[in-house]
């Protein structure tokens, strides 16, 4: 996994999964890019700070992804820092409002599906042609449990379930376009796949859900560590369209989940996140 001297660009990395993969991607030696809305720049900052302090580059671009004349550019904004960019993560995901299929309005579905599926798209196309020029590159989409319905009985109420089918549609779509993208860059040395936490990734923004759930079904739970290791795995390796989560990816792999520093091993595919102490165990 020669990854050093490598160029990443991590959508939504002000907090949770996006941070946790661009720290994770900064400790095998990449030079990391953060985005994220200017609504989060404290958060953009915070994660350049982490990284620079265990030795890494970052820096950072400000991005509102549903404007499409600001992402229009994010690409060749975030090379400037760099260089070409030869890794990207789209991680940026909203849901605008939690709504029940049959009644989420038209300006939702809009500002959702721009957000979660043509803005990667969009970021995406705009990262090809350096990529291919240079017959390396890397595209990771990140996906959701959600993209699949729930067995019954449901894990929850019923309405949070439903409200959450327009963000799964979304996600299935984007793991569509990923599939059929990695199969058109066949032999051309970039590499589209999705990642997906196994169930609930435990971030900031997921922790009091994390907790509730977590207190009667622990397995559901993962640490931000395990999507990490999984993101590395995939950039890292030789795999092509794969749409897959990261338990099974690392059970796979048989590797093991190291710390954020890439260097301490915590676990494995089979550690539990450790609500006590906030990491896995």
């Amino acid at each position: 996994m020669e990854l050093s001297g490598r160029v990443a660009l991590v959508t939504g990395a002000s907090r949770g999964i996006g941070r946790a993969i661009a720290r994770r991607l900064a400790a095998h030696g990449v030079a990391v890019i953060v985005t994220a809305s200017p609504r989060s720049v404290e958060g953009l900052q915070e994660t350049c700070a982490l990284i620079r302090a265990a030795g890494g580059r970052a820096a950072l671009v400000t991005t509102d992804l549903l404007e499409v004349s600001a992402r229009t550019h994010l690409v060749a904004k975030a090379a400037a820092a760099f260089g070409p960019i030869d890794i990207l993560v789209n991680n940026a995901a909203g849901i605008p409002t939690y709504a029940l299929p049959s009644r989420v309005e038209l300006a939702a579905r809009q500002s959702l599906f721009d957000l979660n599926l043509q803005a990667p798209i969009d970021l995406t196309q705009q990262a090809l042609p350096s990529m291919r020029d240079r017959r390396w590159g890397r595209v990771l989409n990140i996906s959701s449990d959600t993209v699949q319905q729930p067995e019954i009985p449901y894990p929850g109420a019923a309405k949070l379930v439903h409200g959450l089918t327009l963000y799964a549609a979304s996600k299935s779509a984007l793991e569509r376009f990923s599939l059929g993208l990695a199969g058109e860059l066949h032999g051309s040395g970039v590499h589209v796949n999705c990642l997906a936490p196994t169930r609930i990734a435990y971030t900031e923004g997921a922790a009091t859900v994390a907790r509730q759930i977590g207190a009667t079904r622990p397995e559901w739970i993962e640490s931000v560590e395990m999507m990490a290791e999984a993101a590395t795995l995939l950039i890292g390796g030789n795999y092509n369209g794969l749409a897959v989560k990261s338990r099974e990816l690392l059970q796979q792999a048989q590797a093991p989940l190291h710390a954020l520093d890439g260097k301490t091993v915590i676990g494995d595919a089979m550690s539990l996140v450790n609500f006590d102490a906030n990491d896995t165990r």
